[in-house]
């Protein structure tokens, strides 16, 4: 093989390595805060403060609990992006360098 041939190979290989370290962060990335007991105790927390907010006539505390409630299933929704944005990143630079490396062999 010539030096411009390995070089194709050694370019394939890196794109594929790259897009699968991509798509497993990706796939961490969406597992992760799906289980997170970070936000399952804001939302147990937010919960006893709308049912306080409810029980002692304070529109207040139940005014901030909506807002956290809302909040946080914004960050969700945005670390959701972030998971599938990697994922669909991973998925296209793994074609990519089986496509380098398939048209090498062809």
């Amino acid at each position: 093989m010539s030096d411009v041939q390995n070089t194709i190979v050694i370019t394939g290989i890196v794109i594929i390595v790259i897009g699968g370290l991509s798509l497993i962060s990706g796939i961490i990335t969406l597992i992760s805060k799906v289980f997170s007991n970070d936000i399952k105790e804001i939302q147990h927390q937010a919960a006893k403060l709308a049912m306080k907010g409810v029980t002692d006539e304070i529109s207040g505390a139940l005014g901030n609990a909506s807002f956290l409630v809302k909040e946080l299933n914004s960050m969700i929704a945005t670390s959701r992006g972030i998971g599938v944005v990697l994922i669909c990143t991973g998925a296209i630079l793994i074609v990519g360098g089986l496509i380098i490396l398939t048209r090498l062999v062809s």
